[in-house]
């Protein structure tokens, strides 16, 4: 175990040093919903399952893509890991924001060992933020917590990426999912600038927050769950179960084709109104480069064992179909398609792929380069297709990691290697400038 100019622990795993378990932050006093503020440390760890991610429930998507190592849950999980590779100087740096519905998750998970992307010639920065009832239960109208969080790494990270090989004017942030909404939040935001250069979004969602008046309702459900304790107070196992409550006594009923959601971040004065709309965003973005990739068939994954949607006829599809608006009516063929891959279809437009494409296209009128990415590889588990999620076992290259992920059951370790070797490259490429061309699909798109 070697240490750096930080005095930082590392271990050599292939010629790629691993500083593990990095403190960023604590929570201000150590009250629950406080802001976070700049800390240092690190654990004495040589196991990234070692290090602490945000309290969570399990998933509801480990059918398709197991569990994983499990890591140790603290609400003071403020952790970062680096992977650099032995002896590096100057090399652009990649920050990775995990996502998992702003419910599930963290940077320290082994999904996202950072080690295969590293080799590549880069500084790899992978960090735990807060996520649901921690995050998402604190009073309405104070700053989003997240958000704040993602902030001080960005900071850690320009502070002192340099005596681990890093250079703090080369940095990308790629975000996946939930991470992704929170990397085009960053890509905005004054604060952020010169934090960052470029950035990557990775079937990025594109929720609306919630209105104060809905999150205030949640946290009540929630709170009367735990009386005569209360939200800041409980213990934390007993938050999450009451959390779960107020989220399931406010969501009303599902409509066919729509991948439900759970928390989602409030209405708050550090979240732009308007940041969702493409020309507004195209008018803010202080990123030199963006690169935007969205999977072939995304509400697979929330589908693919959902009865509703696999059960659905001609008549159930094309109801839904013919109740969305035209501004919302998929551009793709779906004459041939099953009802099923219809729902899916058009579904993954509205809530995945529409937002991504006219960002694309606005942030290139505006001179920003920017190109647009579609993942098509199918999983082999029924119904899945090529779901969301299904592209990270490829991105970060670690197979053994998703061991139990019913969706890569069937793939054989050379159509592994192949597709893990074209978005490892891809990424890397782009985080180092390099490259920033869309790839060409087999449906035409870019």
């Amino acid at each position: 175990m070697s240490k750096s100019p930080l005095c930082l622990r590392a271990v050599n795993d292939g010629g790629v040093l691993a500083y593990r378990g990095i403190r960023y932050a604590a929570l201000d006093g150590g009250a629950r919903f406080a802001a976070a503020v700049p800390a240092s440390g690190q654990l004495d760890t040589a196991r990234l399952a070692d290090v602490p991610v945000f309290p969570q429930l399990p998933s509801r998507l480990a059918s398709a893509m197991g569990t994983g190592a499990e890591n140790p849950q603290t609400e003071d999980a403020f952790y970062l890991n680096v992977w650099a590779p032995d002896g590096a100087e100057q090399l652009p740096v990649l920050i990775f924001i995990h996502g998992g519905a702003w419910m599930t998750g963290g940077g320290s998970n082994e999904w996202y060992d950072g080690a295969r992307l590293s080799a590549q010639g880069l500084v790899v920065v992978t960090v735990n933020y807060r996520i649901g009832a921690v995050a998402h239960l604190a009073p309405v109208g104070a700053e989003h917590r997240p958000l704040q969080d993602l902030l001080l790494a960005l900071q850690w990270v320009r502070e002192n990426i340099r005596g681990l090989g890093g250079d703090p004017d080369r940095v990308t942030v790629a975000g996946q999912s939930a991470g992704g909404w929170y990397g085009h939040l960053l890509s905005l935001l004054p604060e952020a600038k010169g934090l960052l250069r470029r950035v990557a979004h990775l079937s990025m969602g594109t929720r609306s927050p919630w209105e104060p008046g809905h999150a205030a309702r949640v946290r009540a459900a929630a709170a009367s769950h735990l009386a005569p304790s209360t939200l800041a107070a409980a213990p934390t196992p007993e938050l999450l179960r009451a959390g779960s409550r107020g989220l399931a006594e406010n969501a009303g009923t599902r409509p066919l084709g729509y991948a439900a959601s759970g928390y989602l971040p409030t209405a708050a004065p550090n979240i732009p109104e308007h940041f969702l709309d493409p020309d507004w965003a195209a008018a803010r973005c202080h990123a030199e480069a963006v690169y935007l990739r969205y999977t072939a068939d995304e509400t697979g994954m929330f589908f693919f064992n959902s009865e509703p949607e696999l059960g659905a006829g001609e008549a159930e599809a094309d109801a839904f179909l013919a109740s969305l608006p035209e501004a919302d009516r998929p551009p793709l063929q779906l004459a041939g398609l099953s009802p099923y891959e219809q729902l899916v279809s058009a579904s993954s437009w509205v809530q995945f792929q529409r937002f991504p494409t006219e960002l694309a296209e606005a942030y290139s009128a505006k001179g920003i380069a920017a190109s647009l990415h579609v993942f098509s590889h199918r999983s082999a588990l029924p119904g899945l297709l090529s779901g969301h999620c299904l592209d990270l076992p490829f991105q970060f290259g670690n197979r053994e990691a998703w061991a139990d992920a019913p969706m890569l059951h069937g793939l054989d370790d050379d159509e592994f290697e192949e597709l893990a070797g074209e978005l490892i490259s891809e990424l890397s490429e782009f985080a180092a400038g390099s490259s920033n061309q869309a790839i060409p699909t087999a449906d035409g798109r870019a």
